[in-house]
């Protein structure tokens, strides 16, 4: 018996560090700008896609142009003026700049995005779950308890990382397809959405690690312990740091999953 206590009682200390070690590097990778991250990966966005949408997006811009001219002349309400072709080309001048500035333009978004949330975080005291002491009684149901926890932990730490990995990556093609975004703002009404919906896209992605840190501060922060300690029956057999710890990773897990969506219901992004 005395084997299966020291090999069972464990697992919530395995699970509650594999979790403050997963969520920490998690964090740390998502504060850290695109270039950052992975040098290699950003060396073949700015190296090798950019340019490569760069130049199809200036072959779009001049298509784009002849659209926009074409659709102001069929408009048999509004008659071709010097006004109305003095804005297409002024738009045409604006999809230029924006084409060769839309690298620089994502990568100060990703670098006010980085200093934000590393300003939240570096005020916070932010430690991670707690390994808390049990007492006899509680270890004895530690060793069941302690294997659904470090499940629970594996999948939730699985979850944030894939969430972090995929942002950084969707980035990075942000970066890359930017030009063919902004190449469609001479195209008039409808096609420069296009652009539109790129920078939102860019501020809604980049803006999720700043929403993804408050959120996982504000967990950290909560005082759970007393809402369980009011049932002295929880209080005595179950342990309630290893229910607290469960619950404060679920709704972690959640959080950084619904970042974006927070984003596009609270901002409209």
């Amino acid at each position: 018996m005395d084997w299966i206590t020291s090999g069972l009682a464990p697992l919530y200390t395995i699970g509650v560090k594999l979790y403050n070690y997963m969520l920490g590097f998690s964090l740390g990778f998502g504060l850290n700008t695109p270039q950052g991250a992975s040098s290699t990966a950003w060396a073949y966005v700015s190296g090798t896609l950019f340019p490569f949408f760069q130049a199809i997006a200036a072959t779009m811009l001049n298509l784009f142009f002849y659209i926009g001219i074409c659709r102001q002349v069929g408009n048999l309400r509004e008659s071709m003026t010097t006004e109305t072709g003095v804005n297409v080309l002024i738009k045409v001048l604006l999809g230029n700049l924006a084409i060769n500035s839309v690298l620089w333009f994502s990568k100060w978004v990703f670098s006010v995005t980085k200093v934000t949330g590393g300003v939240i975080i570096g005020e916070s005291d932010f430690r991670g779950l707690e390994d808390s002491s049990v007492n006899e009684v509680q270890l004895m149901v530690l060793m069941v308890i302690g294997i659904i926890f470090l499940v629970i932990a594996i999948v939730c730490a699985a979850i944030i990382f894939i969430t972090m990995v995929g942002r950084t990556i969707q980035l990075y093609m942000l970066a890359a397809t930017g030009p063919l975004a902004v190449s469609c703002i001479p195209g008039g009404p409808g096609i420069q959405n296009a652009a539109g919906a790129w920078i939102k896209t860019l501020l809604s992605k980049s803006f999720s690690i700043v929403v993804i840190v408050m959120f996982v501060v504000l967990v950290s922060k909560l005082n759970l312990h007393a809402f369980f300690g009011d049932n002295i029956l929880t209080d005595i057999i179950l342990p309630t740091g290893c229910i607290e710890n469960m619950f404060m990773m679920m709704l972690t897990a959640a959080g950084v999953k619904g970042a974006d969506l927070f984003l596009k219901q609270t901002f409209g992004i």
